[in-house]
């Protein structure tokens, strides 16, 4: 575990105040790279992202992989269901590129979040999102212990149980619960007050200042995603929040100082 002075650090690296924002890279740089691939979460780090956010999945042989889908096919072209494959069987598949990816990124694999984690540059986060259920976190916990060497990590989910009980295995880490529904946030409004997460991260359509007050009045801070357009990007800084998802970070981050 990390001491007092890390956690300090750590939030430091966020710049979780009002007057700062984080832009944090979604799935890596992934306008420019394919998502969640050992290439897009490097381009963040030399794109000079702050922070930059993966997702993670669990393999039918308990391997933690940085995946989004449930299914491979949107992904790979391949049919497939993550939690009934094994690692060796999907290691090989290239992510397919999107429109606006780089031809010379087209030879990508499905990576280990091991191999990520210890990419991370000193003073930077990786912000690892937990796409599964609490099932996974064993085998994120010895995969963190044995590969986080450098940098900061942070923790979101959307689903409530699973962002928890990470918050009670790392109590000096930042956590964060995910959720693009109003509904959702008001009838979870006071398990999240009461419980030790350090805030939410929500879409950011359903922002506005008085949500992002009624957080701060019970000391939670707020975060959003997933953000690529200017006139957004203002919309939300004006509301409070402190840290901005854009798949396009160091873009997005220079719009906003012009």
């Amino acid at each position: 575990m990390k001491n007092i002075l890390f956690l300090f650090a750590a939030l430091m690296s966020l710049n979780l105040s009002a007057q700062e924002i984080t832009y944090v890279a979604h799935r890596g740089a992934s306008y420019l790279a394919p998502e969640n691939t050992k290439a897009s979460i490097q381009l963040a780090w030399e794109l000079d992202a702050p922070a930059a956010e993966c997702d993670i999945m669990l393999t039918a042989d308990q391997q933690v992989i940085l995946f989004h889908d449930k299914k491979g096919k949107r992904l790979t072209g391949h049919n497939f269901v993550v939690k009934e494959t094994k690692y060796d069987e999907i290691m090989g598949y290239p992510i397919l590129l999107k429109e606006t990816n780089l031809e010379k990124y087209s030879a990508e694999t499905i990576p280990l979040l091991s191999e990520v984690l210890s990419t991370i540059p000193p003073g930077k986060t990786l912000v690892i999102e937990i796409k599964t259920g609490p099932e996974i976190l064993p085998y994120m916990q010895e995969v963190i212990s044995k590969y986080w060497k450098t940098g900061n990590i942070a923790f979101i989910a959307f689903d409530l149980e699973t962002i928890l009980k990470t918050k009670e295995i790392y109590p000096e880490i930042p956590c964060y619960y995910l959720s693009a529904f109003s509904n959702d946030i008001k009838k979870n409004f006071d398990v999240i007050a009461e419980s030790n997460l350090d805030g939410v991260n929500l879409r950011h359509k359903i922002i506005d200042a008085a949500l992002v007050q009624k957080f701060r009045d019970v000391n939670k801070d707020m975060w959003c995603w997933t953000v690529d357009e200017p006139k957004d990007a203002k919309k939300v800084i004006d509301a409070g929040v402190s840290a901005i998802t854009t798949n396009r970070p160091k873009w997005l981050s220079e719009m906003m100082m012009q």
